[in-house]
């Protein structure tokens, strides 16, 4: 869901042999088969769509991945997020909520806080904005608590007071949602071209679960070919790659909360033409673990993440069906940028006492902004409904039209 800080793997087909991942503890590992067991029952004699598999993986409540206690944030968790580099990530977000305020609601409801650093770095940086009421939707509830005891330990009772958190969707939302590194982990269909299309399956196969295939249903036969006909390439035998199902239905969930808004999206991701690429074989999966990456799926589900880039094209698409309009798209460089992350370094610059913290404070603005980190990976995405104007983030780079 959010990601690690390692290079683009999905155009180089790089993995790990889990062979050289760190092993859990037994503590771990006796958490990982319970989960195991779960799935394994609900398979049975039969099998399991990938989507579903990855569902359970990632979110079967006390069990998955992101509802479970370990820490999967920073350096002792399995990756870091643009808010655990630094707080200028933040700033900059708040710059861009700020152009918004004077037409909206001084309102943020973030989507999957994690550790809680995006909305801390937010609500300092905001002092002067008054009635601001931040929202954080976590449906994990032993992140929600790590969250509360973080905010209330680095925020001032004032500033604490505007949190609060949600378990579900508010029933309708005025103001900025902010969703960074949320699309990635949503559950995804895997699918291949062997002259039929090809959905990918799970089943239990001598104590474990193993890969499998079966025709793919008509709703997957008819989004892939929709997709077929829409790419420039045609794409070859033995291809694979993951179409996004649930992305509809989470945005106009999205869509449907939002009265009037700017839904701000940040993840790793590309245009279609780019996402369906006739040399992306093997499409854009991958597992993260303690920083480690690897395709293993099946490797102590539960305690890895299971991740999917994002096709950029799609979000549009959904957007469009369900009255949200494109504000902006470009690259997390551009936008951050464009709401003056390079005046923010300068100022904290300004504040440190020694040259060990200015250069850690550079090293973080380049792995946030540099093409080979998580300058151009990472695309930011405006949508909007009822609104006049879009974020500040866009008039470096305006790429709305790769889409």
């Amino acid at each position: 869901m959010w990601v690690s800080l390692l290079n683009d793997h999905v155009s180089r087909n790089v993995s790990m042999s889990i062979q050289s991942l760190p092993e859990p503890d037994n503590i771990a590992r006796e958490h990982s088969e319970k989960l195991q067991s779960l799935i394994a029952d609900r398979i049975g004699s039969d099998r399991y769509s990938f989507a579903d598999f990855m569902q359970c993986a990632l979110y079967e409540p006390g069990l998955g991945y992101y509802m479970a206690g370990a820490q999967k944030f920073g350096e002792h968790g399995d990756f870091i997020t643009a808010p655990e580099l630094s707080p200028l990530f933040g700033q900059s977000i708040a710059h861009a909520c700020r152009s918004l305020f004077s037409e909206l609601p001084t309102q943020i409801l973030e989507l999957g806080a994690g550790s809680g650093k995006l909305a801390h770095s937010v609500i300092v940086s905001m002092p002067d904005i008054e009635n601001l009421l931040y929202w954080i939707l976590e449906p994990s509830a032993e992140l929600q608590r790590r969250q509360q005891q973080y905010l209330q330990s680095t925020l001032s009772p004032a500033q604490f007071a505007t949190v609060r958190w949600l378990n579900t969707l508010p029933a309708s939302f005025s103001g900025v949602v902010l969703a960074n590194e949320v699309m990635d982990a949503l559950p995804v269909e895997r699918v291949q071209l062997y002259n039929t299309l090809q959905q990918t399956c799970v089943q239990q196969s001598k104590g474990r679960f193993d890969t499998c295939y079966r025709e793919a249903p008509e709703h997957l036969q008819t989004e892939f070919a929709r997709l077929q006909n829409e790419l420039v390439d045609a794409l070859p035998q033995g291809y694979q790659t993951e179409i996004a199902m649930l992305l509809e239905p989470w945005i106009a969930a999205l869509a449907d909360t939002v009265d009037k808004g700017v839904v701000l999206l940040i993840d790793y991701g590309y245009p279609r033409q780019e996402y369906y690429a006739a040399e992306r074989v093997q499409g854009t999966l991958a597992c993260y673990y303690q920083h480690h990456m690897h395709d293993d799926v099946y490797w102590w589900p539960g305690l890895q993440d299971i991740t999917a880039h994002v096709d950029f094209t799609r979000v549009v698409e959904c957007g469009a069906a369900n009255d949200l309009e494109l504000l902006g798209y470009t690259s997390q460089a551009s936008f951050l940028l464009d709401n003056a992350l390079m005046d923010y370094l300068q100022e904290a610059s300004n504040q440190c006492d020694t040259e060990l913290e200015q250069y850690r404070l550079s090293q973080a603005v380049k792995k946030l902004t540099l093409p080979g980190e998580m300058g151009e990976r990472f695309q930011v995405m405006a949508l909007g409904k009822a609104v006049k104007n879009a974020p500040s983030g866009f008039a470096l780079q305006e790429l709305s039209y790769r889409l």
